[in-house]
């Protein structure tokens, strides 16, 4: 179907779908259907999920706190267990990430966001020896687009603490910690047939990126963020802002050209959590891709860190992650190459914050207004100090 149709479709579908669900409440009892919101979940429902391999564990009860809207519904679950599910240890403390609503719903299953995350909690994440939120149930259903998380609520497991960008700046001990988590990650599936691995969910760059130009019209809304972020935007950049759609397309075909692995594709700061302990982990694996390893860090450093740091910070912290990458046995990139390949990935975290600014009214607020402008300020600048336009052929 041609990807217009296609949308529409998918908009009466999801539409038809959530009024069915308001009108009927449905509060599944078996695992094959995916509750539309922890708000419909059962005790029995529940004790399927979570207490399998456990004899003689139930849930007895359950409560949704503190729901909160962005590409995602987003909800505390707090369970309680008879004496056999409290004797085991089961998870008392969860985090869920649903499709609760008409918008969120639709922009998850648009972009295909909801269908990957739900893999890669399925199918990935336990494969990780990395610091990010184990997960207890992920599914998603492509007939409703119903997505339903279930994962350990680590502000409560490893005493995690979130900041964003207006909160918290990395000192340069977690800034290494954060390129050392993106090489582990980055080093695991190196040059690994992904799709193969994984299935077609798991899209590369160029093809993640072209869904949403037409899902979510990423194009224009580029060129929204460009005009409602003039006062943050350099000036050079703002001159050249009609190049930056067709650049950030000849990035990727670059990206998807050279060594291949898995990307987390959304490092911003909201998506990092500090462990009691000390350690960086990382959430949100909503964007998955296949592509360069360039891609994360050039988003991860330039958001993360305020300009003065990442012009102070960045060539050693990129050759940090080659470091980590040869110690796994793999052969890094040279320093030119690397850096080369920082400066043309810096089109990934532009286009991504220039479009929440310049999002449609019909789209969720993915996040505070003010956030968003400064994290368009912190990538637009990054963008113009690399002369990024001019780096990609």
């Amino acid at each position: 179907m041609e990807p217009r149709l296609d949308l529409a479709a998918m908009i009466g579908r999801i539409a038809y779908h959530v009024v069915k669900e308001k009108l009927t409440n449905p509060r599944p009892t078996s695992l094959r259907e995916v509750p539309p919101s922890p708000r419909h979940l059962t005790n029995e429902w529940l004790t399927l999920a979570l207490c399998d391999g456990t004899p003689g564990a139930e849930v007895m009860g359950y409560e949704v706190s503190g729901r909160d809207e962005g590409t995602s519904s987003r909800a505390r679950l707090r369970v309680r267990y008879n004496e056999a599910g409290r004797d085991a240890g089961l998870p008392t403390a969860l985090f869920t990430k649903s499709g609760a609503t008409f918008k969120t719903r639709l922009v998850s299953a648009a972009a295909g966001l909801s269908k990957i995350e739900s893999q890669f909690y399925a199918l990935v994440r336990p494969t990780l020896a990395i610091e990010a939120p184990p997960t207890r149930y992920s599914a998603y259903d492509p007939v409703t687009n119903r997505q339903l998380l279930l994962m350990d609520d680590v502000t409560v497991t490893v005493g995690a603490t979130f900041g964003d960008v207006l909160s918290r700046d990395l000192t340069y001990d977690q800034a290494e910690k954060v390129v050392d988590t993106l090489a582990a990650l980055h080093a695991k599936f190196w040059g690994a047939p992904l799709q193969r691995m994984y299935g077609s969910w798991l899209w590369n760059s160029y093809e993640f990126q072209a869904t949403l130009n037409v899902y979510i019209g990423a194009v224009a809304r580029i060129a929204s963020g460009f005009e409602r972020g003039r006062d943050v935007i350099p000036a050079r950049l703002h001159a050249r802002r009609s190049e930056l759609a067709d650049a950030m397309m000849r990035s990727l075909k670059i990206n998807i050209s050279g060594p291949q692995t898995m990307l987390h594709s959304d490092t911003h700061p909201g998506n990092w959590y500090v462990t009691k302990a000390g350690a960086m982990g990382l959430c949100d694996w909503q964007c998955v891709a296949q592509g360069g390893w360039a891609r994360d860090i050039a988003y991860a450093l330039a958001t993360n860190l305020p300009p003065e740091n990442r012009r102070a910070w960045e060539r050693d912290l990129i050759a940090r992650h080659g470091e980590r990458l040869a110690e796994a046995g793999i052969r890094p990139p040279s320093a030119d190459e690397a850096f080369l390949a920082y400066r043309q990935a810096m089109t990934h975290p532009t286009m991504m914050w220039l479009s929440v600014l310049g999002r449609h009214a019909s789209q969720p607020v993915f996040q505070l207004h003010e956030v968003t402008v400064e994290l368009v300020r912190r990538v637009c600048t990054a963008a113009d100090d690399l002369d990024t336009l001019d780096a990609i052929p």
